[in-house]
């Protein structure tokens, strides 16, 4: 048996995650136009297919865009356009609150903390998946599939959606690590975090950014806005 702080652990876990699904809508996704090279993959299927206009979308789902392509997805009445060279979870298709975001942030932490015991392992991976689990099989090299991944982050925050956006950026590092070593996407939902006020969550990533290979413009750049949030952190 597990004692009572893994239990407290493992609950918590499974709490948070009955939260999400509770949270994901039954509305229909749906493809309102597209243009150029735009593909489907069901949740439960291995091939992907080509879309169709009007086609209905299952949110257990993942689009994905080629070379001067693009697709509008249309959800709750909303439209999100998916720009070129980009995948996107169609869960992640969804406006999250700041609370929400800060859950999810915390749900992507405890996923990411060492384990220690199998019993608590078999407990995650029952709910979420494997901790380092690929996608579906693609056309793409890992990483390839891993930078349209980042792209749909970018795409999802640009459509008004930061704070999925975010989400999928950070899930993405955790199934595509090889991912996190690109500077410029890592600055950028970093950035979203700081200008949320979320400031404790955005000097974490930066101080993480600081480790990587970066230009001396990016340096300077993640210089300045730890500086900028260490002042705002310690007059509070």
């Amino acid at each position: 048996m597990l004692n009572k702080t893994k239990s407290g652990f493992g609950w918590k876990v499974l709490s948070i995650a009955l939260f999400f699904v509770a949270s994901i809508t039954a509305q229909e996704i749906e493809v309102n136009t597209f243009k150029g090279d735009v593909k489907y993959l069901p949740g439960t299927s291995e091939i992907w297919t080509e879309v169709n206009k009007g086609q209905t979308l299952e949110r257990d789902g993942f689009i994905s865009t080629g070379k001067n392509s693009s697709v509008q997805i249309k959800h709750s009445g909303d439209l999100v356009t998916i720009g070129e060279m980009s995948a996107v979870a169609l869960s992640s298709i969804k406006k999250m609150t700041t609370d929400e975001l800060l859950l999810a942030l915390a749900m992507e932490d405890m996923i990411n903390a060492p384990k220690s015991n199998v019993k608590e392992n078999s407990v995650n991976t029952a709910v979420y998946g494997e901790k380092e689990g690929k996608e579906k099989s693609t056309d793409l090299s890992a990483n390839d599939f891993g930078i349209m991944r980042l792209n749909g982050a970018k795409q999802l925050a640009e459509n008004g959606l930061k704070e999925s956006g975010i989400i999928f950026a950070k899930e993405t590092y955790r199934k595509y690590p090889e991912t996190k070593q690109l500077a410029s996407y890592r600055i950028y939902f970093a950035d979203i975090l700081d200008e949320k006020g979320l400031y404790t969550e955005a000097l974490g990533e930066y101080l993480e950014i600081k480790k990587l290979d970066l230009n001396k413009e990016q340096s300077s750049k993640i210089e300045a806005q730890i500086n900028h949030i260490n002042k705002i952190l310690l007059n509070n």
